[in-house]
């Protein structure tokens, strides 16, 4: 499979409007450093994209066969190209958690059909097998584990470290080829419902080969610092996403 980050960043993108922090004055001097809100596509075998958070507008960067969408949870920050996603002109299933589900999507889908899903649930799309997965955040907030052909793949944010039964379930499965872990927040950064750059990391390290971090805040360490803090520590097992990252699995 293959797993496109189409955007990378927490709510606000990078660089925040009208911010003048060190992360956005860095993402408005180079490129590389912008960040869209959350968005991952996974393409399978047979060349179909499974969408995974549209926490942007997609259009511009997905134009193969888009055969399904799984949503970790329904803040704004992850639906937002829902919106504009439901004028598609084919019929396309849509699974999320049902609690604060999106009234407008619900109620007025277009397009989209939504269905909802809970943690142990697991569905057959394509050639992946996906799981749902219980995680710890402010409102009900899913992550997935995706697998073909023998390898693994965990998406796990947003979330403030893991469930007991979430680690279990990850522990049969490991070593993961990859997992995409929150890591919303700075070194030392406490927060009730997401992790910082070290805790996310020692979640990755203890269930995968490797770990890539992402739903990174602009409060975060400027792209470029924070990529060598994550280097200097962890080597090679553990990086930091940037938008238009792309891994074969």
């Amino acid at each position: 499979m293959i797993v496109y980050f189409i955007g990378t960043g927490g709510s606000e993108g990078i660089p925040a409007h009208l911010c003048t922090c060190s992360s956005c004055n860095e993402a408005r001097n180079f490129g590389f450093a912008q960040r869209k809100p959350s968005t991952v596509a996974i393409i399978t075998e047979n060349k179909r994209a499974i969408l995974f958070d549209v926490g942007t507008d997609i259009r511009d960067h997905l134009n193969v066969p888009l055969g399904t969408i799984f949503l970790t949870h329904w803040h704004h920050d992850h639906i937002y190209g829902l919106y504009k996603l439901r004028w598609m002109a084919l019929k396309t299933p849509l699974y999320a958690p049902e609690r604060h589900a999106d009234a407008l999507i619900l109620n007025d889908p277009k397009n989209l059909q939504p269905n909802f899903i809970k943690p142990g649930d697991t569905l057959k799309i394509d050639t992946l097998k996906i799981t749902a997965l219980k995680l710890n955040h402010q409102v009900e907030t899913l992550g997935y584990l995706i697998e073909e052909d023998g390898k693994s793949v965990a998406i796990l944010y947003d979330t403030k470290g893991l469930p007991e039964e979430t680690w279990k379930v990850l522990e049969k499965k490991a070593p993961l080829r990859l997992a995409i872990v929150d890591a919303t927040y700075p070194p030392g950064f406490d927060d009730p419902y997401h992790n910082n750059v070290d805790e996310g990391a020692e979640i990755g390290l203890e269930l995968t080969e490797r770990t890539v971090l992402s739903h990174i805040s602009h409060k975060n360490l400027p792209f470029l610092e924070l990529t060598e803090y994550v280097r200097k520590r962890w080597g090679n097992k553990v990086l930091v996403a940037y938008d238009g990252m792309v891994f074969y699995v």
